[in-house]
């Protein structure tokens, strides 16, 4: 994934860090219903196209078709 071009809002993107961490300490869920993922939201920080670095949620990227 790092190294990768995503399109953001039709932009090209580069993905500089992803980091990929398993929650520590989860809760026990009170209701058998609840449930918490094992791993946090992915949030990457890219390099848009003007050379800016923002951090923001993975999800929303879309892959770059060739």
């Amino acid at each position: 994934m790092i190294g990768r071009t995503y399109l953001e809002a039709g932009q090209p993107v580069v993905v500089q860090v992803a980091p990929y961490e398993k929650r520590a300490g989860r809760p026990t869920p009170r209701f058998p219903l609840v449930r918490v993922g094992d791993y946090a939201p992915r949030n990457v920080l890219i390099r848009r196209a003007g050379g800016e670095l923002v951090v923001r949620p993975f999800r929303g990227l879309r892959r770059l078709t060739p």
